[in-house]
């Protein structure tokens, strides 16, 4: 502190001495004056700053997920533990529908969800009461594994809401406020109760071409665009199930992007409104790019007004303010 007052007592006074001299007399305390000033910041600040900012390391996030876990068992939103065949057996022997989280270690959102969402009483009373809970690494586990296969699971955390015979009353990702849950939770009974289900079929075992199936359970998603599309020229219809995982699943480009953007609002019925979302913003993020570098606004604004009908209100004023700020920063 004494370097700090003794410096600023000597900038006030070479206000007094002649503009040449003060200004050399300026320069040279206000260098002794910044270095005290970060030596004083360093000193006290280090301390706060680890305690405050510190950032958990893998082991103590995956301790964190496995803690809130037991928590959520406890006192909030009971999850089960057994195998995803006997989560089946039990959504069937209590007449209930089973809502299945795919996370991974380490994912911000899920964590969230796991701390801020689940143990909350609304959301554990409607879970609990309604639903049979099932949780699973889409990394460590193979039926998590599986179901992101079957489901073309991207984003994260993905939640697929089920009929007991395992058909797809909707799938959505990534963090829900409570209220947000809730009106989900609300629609997905009223489908179930309407028998409104999606296209998926129910079985896990589908006939995947191999480079679909190794992508998901092996982790070998780089695969040349040709194989894919020579897989996909072979098939009578793109909008049946597993031409539709693939191209939403490996985010295929080309023809298939614009195949996703004609015929979004159908796939969306047929499938997944959230997944089809996400993927034209993809489609959206690619075409900025291009568009952008020829300047061609006019094509950008028809593309934003052809996707807007599959996002909600909310979402399209989050996205569209996005989809804008991006475009104009591609094209300086």
């Amino acid at each position: 502190m004494y370097l700090i007052r003794n410096n600023f007592h000597s900038l006030f006074l070479a206000s007094f001495y002649p503009n040449n001299i003060a200004n050399e007399y300026l320069m040279k305390n206000l260098k002794h004056l910044i270095t005290s000033l970060l030596t004083l910041i360093f000193i006290i600040g280090t301390p706060l700053l680890l305690h405050a900012f510190s950032i958990p390391t893998a082991e103590k996030v995956e301790q964190n997920i496995e803690i809130n876990s037991v928590q959520n068992i406890s006192n909030g939103t009971h999850f089960f533990k057994g195998t995803w065949e006997a989560a089946l057996k039990k959504a069937k022997a209590e007449k209930k529908l089973i809502f299945v989280d795919l996370y991974f270690t380490g994912c911000a959102p899920c964590i969230q969800m796991d701390s801020l969402v689940f143990p909350q009483k609304a959301i554990a009373t409607e879970l609990n009461n309604n639903f049979v809970s099932f949780k699973s690494d889409i990394f460590k586990e193979e039926i998590g594994k599986k179901l992101s296969m079957k489901y073309a699971v991207v984003g994260f955390p993905t939640f697929l809401f089920l009929t007991p015979e395992g058909y797809v009353l909707d799938i959505t990702s990534g963090f829900h406020e409570i209220d947000e849950l809730l009106a989900i939770l609300s629609t997905v009974k009223k489908n179930a109760s309407e028998k409104k289900h999606k296209k998926f079929s129910p079985s896990l075992n589908l006939d995947y071409p191999k480079f679909y199936r190794t992508a998901y359970m092996e982790g070998k998603r780089k695969i040349p665009f040709e194989i894919v599309d020579v897989y996909l020229k072979q098939q009578k219809y793109l909008g049946n199930e597993i031409p539709y995982v693939i191209i939403l699943g490996l985010s295929v480009g080309g023809d298939y992007s614009k195949y996703i953007l004609e015929n979004a609002k159908q796939l969306a019925k047929n499938y997944s409104r959230s997944q089809v979302k996400n993927a034209l913003i993809k489609i959206v993020e690619r075409s900025a790019k291009s568009l952008a570098k020829k300047g061609d606004d006019i094509s950008y604004g028809i593309l934003l007004e052809k996707i807007k009908p599959i996002f909600t209100e909310k979402e399209w004023l989050h996205y569209h303010k996005i989809f804008q700020n991006n475009y104009t920063k591609l094209k300086v």
